[in-house]
C-alpha cells in the first residue's frame, strides 16, 4: 500500500547502535558492534508454528491447485538454499535463477500457502512506512533510493507477469482515500512528491471521489496509477513455474528441522534430505521456519482478515464505479477492490490474537459502515492471514553473517517489496551490490515474544480509539461548519 502518509504513531525501532550480526551502523551514527555472534553458534532447531491459518481463499476455489511438488530425498548439494516458499522467497530464488543460478529452495507446505497467498493482492509504490519518515531516519538519499528501489520492483513485477505468462489478473490502480478531513493538506503532499520524485499521482478531491466511490466516509484520496491489484496466489505459482523453467529446484512437504554450518557453507536438514549450500537465504515471514533465533524474536504475528462476497452485479456498480483497489488511511486500515466475476474482497482489522470464528459477520459490518447500501450481502468466502511486522515496521532485509541472509517482515507491504527485497539480496550475493545496507541498518530488534504480542495489541487498540475519536470530531466540525452556512 502507498506509504506517503501513512499513520504510524511513535517510532519503536532502536536508538543506538544495533548489534546484529555482520549488519552495518544505520547511516550517520558511529561504533558499531565489534565481532558480533555468529546467529548460527554452534548449530539452531528450526522453530514452526503451532498453527497456521488453514480456511481456503477465494484464490484457492477460482484455480485448481497444480500438482503437489515431491519433499526433498536424500542430499542435494547447491550454491544457494532459500528457505521459504512465500513470496520473498520465489522472489529471491526467481531473480537468482534469472542471472543463470540453479537455487534450492525449501517450502514446509505448498508455495503460497502463507501470508503471500492470502493477503488482498494490491501492490503500489513505496514501503510500510512513511517517506517522511525514511528521510528523517535515514537521510534523504537513502529514502530516495529505498523509494527508488520499491517503484522498480513494481515495473519488475509487470515484467515477470508479461514475460512468464502468470495468469493472475492484474488491474492497473491503487487509491488511498482519506477516512479523516486533510483539509487540503493531502493536496500539497501530492504536488510535492510528484516534483521530488518525478510521480505520477493523482489528488483526487471529494466530489471525484464519491463520485466513483459511493460512501459518506471519504473525504478526498490519491491514485497511484503505477500501483495494481491481482490475485497473489496465482502469482505465488507463475512464480515458482517460472523458476523451475529456469533450473532452480522446488521442494514443497520439506520443512527444515535444522540447520548448521559445515566449512564455509552450511547443512540444512529435512525430515527426508539434507541440503549442502555456499549460502542460505531465510524468507520465513511469522509461518515459516527461522534458524536465527534473534530473527525469530524480532517478528512480530499480526492477524488480518478478509471476506469475498457473491457475485453481486448491478447493487455493487451502484456502491463502487471504478477498477481500483482501494484503502483507507486509519491505523487498522480498511481495504477493498472489485473482482473479474463481480465480487467484492474486502480486508482489514489489525489484531495480534488470531480469531477463528465470526470473521464473516465482522468483516460485514465494517463493510456496511463505508457502504450502507451494501449491508447484508452474502459471504462466499472468508479467512484470515498473519504478517510478519519488525519492531521498527520496515522489512528485515540482508546479511546478517557470513553466508547467511534474511528476507523478511514486510508488514503488510509485501507484493511490492518481496520482489525489491529478491533482487536487493541477489545483487548482493552475485555482484557484490550493496543496496541492502541501508535496510539492513534498521536491525533486528526484539518484539519479546508474548509480552511483545500484549503490549503491541494496546498499542493497536489506542489507535482504534484514536481513529473512532477522530472520525467524531471530523464529523461534529463539518456538521458545524454546515450550520453555520445556513
Amino acid at each position: 500500500m502507498p506509504c506517503w502518509r501513512r499513520p504510524t504513531g511513535p517510532s519503536t525501532g532502536p536508538s543506538g547502535p544495533v548489534a546484529t550480526g555482520s549488519w552495518p551502523p544505520h547511516p550517520g551514527r558511529r561504533n558499531p558492534p565489534r565481532n558480533p555472534p555468529d546467529p548460527l553458534a554452534p548449530a539452531c532447531r528450526f522453530r514452526h508454528p503451532a498453527a497456521m491459518s488453514t480456511a481456503p481463499t477465494w484464490y484457492h476455489a477460482r484455480t485448481p491447485a497444480p500438482p503437489p511438488r515431491p519433499p526433498l530425498q536424500g542430499a542435494v548439494d547447491a550454491r544457494f538454499c532459500i528457505v521459504g516458499g512465500g513470496l520473498a522467497g520465489l522472489a529471491t530464488a526467481l531473480s537468482l535463477a534469472e542471472r543463470g543460478q540453479a537455487p534450492v529452495l525449501l517450502e514446509a507446505s505448498r508455495i503460497g500457502c502463507g501470508a503471500s497467498g492470502r493477503n488482498g493482492g494490491m501492490a503500489s509504490t513505496g514501503l510500510t512506512r512513511p517517506l517522511a519518515w525514511l528521510q528523517r531516519r535515514c537521510g534523504p538519499e537513502h529514502a530516495r533510493r529505498m523509494y527508488a528501489e520499491s517503484r522498480e520492483a513494481l515495473r519488475l513485477i509487470r515484467r515477470r507477469i508479461a514475460t512468464h505468462a502468470i495468469p493472475c489478473d492484474p488491474v492497473d490502480g491503487v487509491l488511498e482515500a482519506s477516512w479523516f478531513d486533510t483539509r487540503g493538506r493531502l493536496r500539497e503532499e501530492v504536488e510535492r512528491l510528484n516534483r521530488a520524485f518525478d510521480m505520477r499521482l493523482e489528488y483526487w478531491p471529494r466530489e471525484r471521489l464519491r463520485e466513483c466511490y459511493r460512501s459518506p466516509r471519504y473525504h478526498d484520496g490519491v491514485l497511484d496509477p503505477e500501483g495494481f491489484h491481482l490475485d497473489p496466489l496465482a502469482l505465488c505459482r507463475g512464480y515458482a513455474a517460472a523458476i523451475e523453467t529456469l533450473g532452480g529446484r522446488l521442494f514443497e512437504d520439506s520443512p527444515a528441522v535444522h540447520c548448521r554450518r559445515r566449512g564455509d557453507g552450511f547443512e540444512i536438514l529435512t525430515e527426508g534430505g539434507r541440503v549442502r549450500a555456499e549460502q542460505l537465504v531465510l524468507c520465513p515471514n511469522v509461518y515459516g521456519p527461522s534458524c536465527c533465533p534473534r530473527l525469530a524474536r524480532a517478528l512480530l504475528p499480526v492477524v488480518s482478515y478478509v471476506i469475498v462476497t457473491e457475485p453481486l452485479g448491478e447493487r455493487l456498480r451502484e456502491a463502487i464505479r471504478a477498477p481500483y483497489a482501494v484503502f483507507d488511511d486509519r491505523m487498522a486500515t480498511g481495504y477493498y477492490r472489485p473482482l473479474p466475476d463481480g465480487r467484492l474482497l474486502w480486508g482489514g482489522r489489525v489484531a495480534l490474537f488470531e480469531r477463528r470464528r465470526g470473521i464473516a459477520e465482522l468483516m460485514r459490518r465494517d463493510l456496511a459502515e463505508v457502504y450502507p447500501q451494501l449491508a447484508g450481502v452474502p459471504v462466499a468466502h472468508a479467512w484470515s492471514g498473519r504478517m510478519g511486522f519488525a519492531r521498527h515496521k520496515m522489512p528485515v532485509i540482508g546479511r546478517i553473517a557470513p553466508g547467511l541472509w534474511v528476507a523478511a517482515g514486510f508488514g503488510g507491504h509485501g507484493l511490492n517489496t518481496t520482489t525489491m527485497a529478491g533482487e536487493l539480496v541477489a545483487r548482493g550475493l552475485l555482484e557484490d551490490d550493496r543496496g541492502w545496507e541501508p535496510f539492513a541498518a534498521f536491525g533486528l530488534p526484539w518484539v519479546a515474544d508474548g509480552l511483545g504480542r500484549l503490549v503491541a495489541q494496546g498499542y493497536y487498540w489506542a489507535y482504534g480509539l484514536r481513529d473512532r475519536a477522530l472520525s467524531l470530531w471530523t464529523g461534529m466540525r463539518g456538521g458545524l461548519a454546515k450550520g453555520r452556512s445556513k
